[in-house]
């Protein structure tokens, strides 16, 4: 990877930019600059040179793919993803530097770029550029006037970091994350950190690269940069490469899987599994052959295809021989699994009671023995039944039974109905009616909780389902000792004025009589329940 130990010409290279770079506090001569013109062309040949040995590793990992997909498909696919990366941000580097030096010289950018050797456009060497001591132009376009807070505009230093963070970013997520060797080296290689400049300042990566530096000395540290772009992606296709090579293994120590493609098999259906050797090899196709000397039939992937219809409950046994070329000649390797025969059977069972219940949603446990939830569907023989979550709810019946069945695909694609469980059919029972603010079944109430309360509440005590039931409307009577009853109706659940006046002027030993009490679903679903009266004597 990158921390590797670099070449004595990158080694040397390294050192003249270092150099060349503190020299730049010197207010040093025009011949020192065009040292950085001399630098920068080293460093583009650099970048050439990693490009063009990447490009070779990429064919060779493509050819790869092609011959051994199931090895290099998905390393060559990452390798592709890191070359478009990498050429779009040398690209745009690229284009940077072309309009830094068109700036500088007061020419068109086009006027720079011509065909080399090979008959590729490239940008014209540095070492012809008029304006190599300008410090304005890469000052003004990459930092701003103030650098302790770089523009953040595009193509701007502090973009060109953002995207070399991005990049040596996506090549970390390439390695393993115990690999941190190789991370730091992407660390060090893109170190783009606050760091000390020449005075001992503690300065931001923007500023100390580019702001108030020589056009030359900028230029050099863009093409540093794309060489060491070019760098890390030829390390890293070389890794990917690598890594993949890695996971090939030959036989040693070996033994056999049996993998069932079901666990248990009905009566009437058959028994699958793949029976192959743990340590596969495409190259050493084995045979496999089960009790009696019959053999297998061979798939496309290697493995024996084993087929057992399931005659007779219980558990059932299969054995037999795995014969294969090893190293030091032919040998046999027996294998044996076992597996369950049941007769169908469909497990269904209500969460929350032995009963459905009308107008309300009810919860129900499906599942049929060795058979996977998803490859189960139910049907119900009044109203609906649907899939919710981890299980099923029944909604809608009607009349007092309801049937529920299991439709359930088998392995090899046909379907087979199972059931039915047979379910009672009912309303849910009513509510309990009581005064809102009280307790229900309280034979006596203190007069402030009688006035504090609003009206008359129902709700289900001791029952599983919390479904809200509303109060459409009620009779109120206070009985006070031999005077005549005071009788008032509502055609709600509230208290009415009237009842609320009543309410508020109480006496002890006074009684409240709550009667003919209707009630229903909040959901407005079934019908009007008749709910139980309300006696209740005024506390002194």
């Amino acid at each position: 990877m990158a921390n590797a130990k670099l070449p004595p010409r990158q080694m040397m290279i390294n050192m003249m930019y270092l150099v060349l770079t503190a020299m730049l506090a010197m207010n040093v001569s025009k011949e020192v600059l065009d040292q950085f013109a001399v630098l920068d062309a080293d460093l583009v040949r650099t970048a050439h040179a990693h490009d063009a040995r990447s490009l070779s590793d990429y064919q060779g990992l493509a050819a790869s793919a092609e011959s051994v997909p199931d090895k290099f498909t998905l390393p060559h696919l990452k390798a592709m993803r890191m070359k478009a990366r990498a050429d779009s941000l040398v690209d745009r580097i690229e284009g940077i530097k072309t309009n830094l030096i068109a700036q500088a010289d007061g020419i068109a950018p086009a006027m720079l770029i011509g065909p080399n050797v090979d008959g590729k456009d490239t940008l014209r060497s540095l070492m012809a550029v008029d304006a190599k001591d300008d410090r304005d132009v890469l000052t003004h376009a990459l930092v701003g006037s103030e650098p302790s807070t770089p523009i953040q505009t595009r193509n701007s230093a502090y973009d060109i970091k953002l995207q070399l963070s991005a990049f040596r970013d996506s090549l970390k997520g390439f390695l393993p994350s115990n690999d941190l060797v190789a991370r730091n080296g992407l660390d060090m290689l893109f170190d783009l950190s606050d760091r000390r400049d020449a005075s001992g300042t503690m300065n931001n990566w923007e500023s100390i690269n580019f702001y108030d530096v020589p056009l030359a000395a900028g230029i050099a540290t863009l093409s540093k940069l794309q060489a060491d772009i070019r760098t890390a992606e030829n390390d890293m296709v070389k890794w990917l490469i690598r890594s993949a090579q890695e996971g090939e293994y030959s036989f040693g120590t070996l033994t056999t899987a049996v993998i069932p493609l079901t666990n248990t098999v009905m009566v009437g259906d058959s028994f699958r599994a793949d029976v192959f050797l743990a340590a596969y090899d495409p190259k050493n196709t084995p045979t496999v052959t089960v009790t009696g000397g019959n053999e297998l039939p061979i798939g496309a992937d290697g493995k024996a295809k084993l087929r057992l219809r399931g005659e007779s409950i219980g558990e059932q046994i299969v054995e037999g021989m795995i014969k294969f070329q090893g190293p030091n000649g032919p040998e046999e390797i027996p294998y044996r699994t076992t597996y369950q025969v049941m007769a169908p059977l469909l497990v269904a069972s209500p969460t929350k009671m032995n009963v459905l219940y009308r107008s309300v949603d009810n919860p129900i446990e499906l599942s049929v023995p060795g058979v996977a939830a998803d490859k189960v569907q139910a049907t119900i023989s009044t109203g609906r039944i649907v899939r919710t979550g981890q299980g099923w709810v029944a909604t809608g019946m009607s009349g007092n039974s309801a049937e529920v069945n299991a439709v359930v695909m088998m392995p090899d694609g046909s379907s087979r109905r199972i059931g039915p469980v047979v379910f009672r059919v009912k309303d849910l029972p009513p509510p309990t009616a009581y005064i809102g603010g009280t307790t229900a079944g309280d034979p006596a109430v203190s007069k402030v909780k009688l006035s504090a309360s609003q009206g008359i509440i129902a709700k289900p005590l001791n029952s599983e389902f919390g479904d809200l039931w509303v109060v459409k409307s009620f009779q109120f009577t206070l009985m006070r000792g031999a005077q005549n009853p005071n009788l008032k109706t509502s055609s709600s659940n509230a208290f009415t004025g009237d009842m609320k006046t009543i309410l508020n002027d109480l006496r002890p030993n006074d009684k409240i009589l709550i009667e003919h009490v209707k009630g229903q679903l909040a959901n407005g679903q079934g019908p009007v329940r008749n709910l139980n009266p309300i006696t209740v004597k005024v506390l002194p």
